[in-house]
């Protein structure tokens, strides 16, 4: 099966960003594996061979470039802002109080969130990490909580409001927008070990049990039906089928980030303890981006000769190019279809945030600690960033 997710396709330039596949029942797809069996491992060696260079993939290596994917991808963005978060607490715990509930979100305070996605309508939800919570922010830029209690905790698997049910270091979460699920949003509750469903009518239930835990996962990619998952586990990437449970689909990363499928539904993850980009490919890790370095290459650097300080974010678009962002090089950069790197967002240490209002390519150090970088159904381009907890949106034209 091939679960594209929100890949999409263009329409009218980037706009029309969404899930693609086949839809279907969303009716209890919950994982029954007992919390405490072991993880299946599946026929064949899933790990990379070891070796001081890893298996580089061919296709990023074409060295006739063109700049013409990248021209057009910046003639349809415009103006860089602060979806949310306002930063004053900086990257001390933050508690949520009353006064932000429906408030604008630029005045909330959020606690080191590490991914945003949209909606098919424009919604914007937040896996507020430290605060234990599912923020998400309206067209009309206030601020809602629509799971966790910002308590730590679980509150067992059957369906419940999502608002009064605890959750435990949400790292990752991943909507549906498009087919039959469209708005049901999936959380990556990673120290409770599992995946819960938020459905459209805010009911909170248990998808995935993950035998043994998550550890320190933070990827997350359902397809459009809900019958698979793909989970970043630490130093493994497991994945989940309706039916059959849960395996092993790759191991030996040194500190997975995040992950998505391809135009092709094949698996990309971005290793930051590695300084890679790989797409796994019958179990191997193969480099579509990273030199392993921490530094080198620069703008119109092949991607794979590109020193990508910890990626940790990854996100395709239809042209068949991607988003790498990095935590420690505190950038977004886009990779175009001839694997040639373009600097797309710039930042700088000292968790720098700047630039509301201000075409995003104008020069400045406007982000830092890059987490994630999704791509909205209209095409706007959302960063969860900086240890200070923002949320920033590039607008599409």
């Amino acid at each position: 099966m091939r679960a594209r997710g929100a890949l999409g396709v263009f329409v009218a330039g980037l706009v029309g960003l969404g899930a693609c596949g086949d839809g279907g029942d969303a009716a209890d797809t919950r994982d029954t594996h007992d919390s405490d069996a072991e993880v299946d491992e599946p026929d064949g060696d899933t790990t990379a061979p070891e070796t001081d260079v890893p298996v580089t993939d061919t296709e990023t290596q074409d060295s006739e470039v063109t700049g013409d994917a990248w021209a057009y991808l910046v003639a349809r963005y415009d103006k860089l802002e602060t979806l949310a978060g306002r930063g004053q607490q900086r990257d001390q715990g933050v508690e949520w109080v009353a006064a932000y509930e429906g408030g604008p979100a630029t005045a909330a305070e959020l606690s080191r969130p590490h991914m945003a996605m949209a909606d098919a309508s424009g919604r914007v939800f937040i896996a507020d990490k430290e605060a234990h919570a599912i923020r998400r922010v309206d067209l009309d830029g206030t601020i809602h909580t629509v799971a966790g209690t910002g308590v730590p905790g679980d509150d067992g698997d059957d369906a419940a409001a999502g608002s009064g049910r605890r959750l435990n270091n949400p790292n990752g979460l991943f909507v549906l927008t498009r087919g039959a699920s469209s708005g049901v949003v999936f959380i990556l509750d990673t120290d409770n070990g599992k995946v819960r469903r938020l459905g459209v009518d805010g009911q909170l239930t248990t998808h995935v049990i993950v035998p043994g835990g998550v550890g320190g996962g933070r990827g997350l990619w359902v397809s459009d039906d809900e019958g698979e998952a793909w989970i970043g586990a630490g130093k493994r990437v497991l994945h989940w089928r309706r039916g059959v449970g849960v395996s092993v689909l790759a191991d030996g990363f040194d500190d997975l980030g995040n992950l998505a499928l391809d135009l092709e539904g094949r698996l990309v993850v971005t290793d930051r303890g590695a300084n890679f980009v790989y797409r796994v490919v019958g179990g191997q890790k193969v480099v579509i981006a990273g030199n392993g370095e921490t530094a080198g290459g620069g703008e119109g650097s092949l991607a794979t000769q590109m020193a990508f300080y910890e990626p940790r974010a990854v996100w395709f678009l239809p042209d068949g190019g991607f988003f790498v962002g990095t935590h420690e090089g505190n950038q977004v950069w886009y990779v175009d279809p001839q694997g040639v790197s373009h600097l797309f967002l710039d930042g700088g240490d000292g968790h720098a945030h700047s630039g509301d209002g201000q075409y995003f390519r104008t020069p400045g150090k406007k982000v830092s600690e890059v987490r994630a970088v999704t791509v909205a159904p209209n095409g706007d381009v959302l960063v969860t960033e900086n240890d200070f907890g923002y949320v920033r949106v590039v607008r599409h034209r």
